[in-house]
């Protein structure tokens, strides 16, 4: 599939089906593959267009910090679409994702008739005593010992992840096999732009179309998050999907789709 340069970089896309269009953003270290069974659904009734981020997946990874930031990674969006011809879509977004549509749907509001977020935040974040130090350590590791090394590290020194991987081993491979997949520059400066990032949660009573927001069951950390989405964007619903973690449209995608498709017959 293609790619095309924007801002200097070749930025990855798939594009698949016809019909209105559905943006996909991927979440950190992650690629268009992870939309894979949203994309077999509904690229039947749909135009579906999944991005690599820079740094991520296929695209090109530049290899200064300051090429990495979530007002950039939207940019890069606006740009890629306007190529396309697309006029208006509905985005969207996972984790990393989430951030980008949010700053997306607020600084090119005339592009988005809806949203759909998936375990995301506006910009404010949980204080996880110990966590600044094992990501300046994952850092160290992936930049001198490479990104396998920075995985095994995270695995065997996160709490988050040994919980989540004793309770879904089949998940440690999957979560691996992503982390390989992403550049260096994008594992470290990707990770940084998130704490630079300005919270848009202030700024949420600006989205006026309709939003869809999901949040796995098992994902603690996010609660607080997505209740804020949920209180912020007027025209938006909270769905939990069941026994699911962070990442609902790969761990439970008949479910997911299900709603996803639900939500898009209200709006197109």
């Amino acid at each position: 599939m293609p790619n095309v340069n924007v801002h200097g970089i070749q930025l990855h896309y798939e594009v698949t089906g016809e019909g209105q269009p559905l943006v996909f953003l991927h979440g950190y270290t992650g690629s268009t593959r992870d939309w894979d069974a949203q994309v077999l659904r509904l690229a039947k009734n749909y135009q579906t267009i999944a991005v690599d981020h820079r740094g991520q997946g296929k695209s090109e990874a530049p290899p200064m910090e300051e090429d990495y930031a979530i007002p950039l990674f939207s940019e890069d969006v606006y740009a890629l679409l306007n190529l396309l011809g697309i006029k208006s879509c509905c985005l969207i977004g996972h984790s990393m994702g989430g951030f980008i549509a949010l700053q997306f749907a607020l600084d090119h509001p005339e592009m988005v008739n809806a949203l759909a977020l998936v375990d995301t935040s506006s910009g404010e974040w949980e204080t996880v005593p110990g966590y600044s130090e094992l990501r300046a350590k994952l850092d160290e590791l992936a930049q001198n010992q490479g990104l396998l090394a920075a995985f095994e590290y995270d695995a065997a020194n996160n709490p988050a992840r040994i919980e989540r991987f004793k309770k879904h081993p089949e998940q440690r491979e999957i979560a691996k096999k992503k982390v390989m997949n992403t550049s260096v520059a994008g594992y470290v400066y990707a990770a940084r732009s998130f704490g630079k990032w300005q919270p848009v949660t202030r700024r949420l009573g600006e989205i006026k179309v309709p939003c869809l927001i999901f949040l796995g069951e098992e994902d603690v950390a996010f609660y607080k998050a997505c209740a804020i989405l949920n209180h912020g964007i007027r025209d938006s619903r909270l769905i939990k999907a069941p026994g699911t973690g962070h990442s609902p449209h790969e761990e439970a995608p008949e479910f997911f789709n299900e709603k996803l498709e639900a939500f898009l017959k209200t709006v197109f």
